[in-house]
């Protein structure tokens, strides 16, 4: 019984350490990405974001309400997001950058199809503002 115990609590870190590892890939990053999008979560979006230079909590307060007024009226005329597809990442040689191209699916049926530029910052995949 005790052999028995001791198998599954190995089984179950292992299971943890697994899945906390799988959320810091740029594919997992990108669909968190674009879920705060569907949902309309911009700070949350920005949160995920790499600027070299960092921002402030005023450039952040802008940039939420500066992309929340533009993407919402862009989303909002195509029905909102209605879902999305990822496909797996192109990740450089380096394994610094990634690239997730993705698919996104509109209320009214229409599509877009696009991709994040990820970057790997202190061992953390992030979005690449480019800025």
């Amino acid at each position: 019984m005790k052999k028995l115990f001791r198998l599954m609590s190995v089984a179950l870190v292992a299971l943890v350490f697994a899945a906390c590892a799988s959320s810091n890939n740029p594919e997992a990053v990108t669909k968190k990405y674009l879920q705060n999008m569907q949902k309309g979560d911009y700070a949350a979006m920005l949160d995920q974001m790499y600027f070299k230079n960092g921002l402030t909590d005023e450039q952040k307060a802008e940039l939420v309400n500066m992309i929340g007024e533009k993407a919402k009226a862009e989303v909002d005329k195509k029905g909102g997001i209605a879902s999305f597809e990822i496909s797996p990442a192109e990740i450089a040689e380096d394994g610094q950058t990634a690239k997730v191209p993705y698919k996104l699916i509109y209320g009214d049926e229409s599509t877009k199809d696009d991709s994040e530029d990820l970057i790997l910052v202190d061992g953390k995949w992030l979005i690449n503002s480019g800025k």
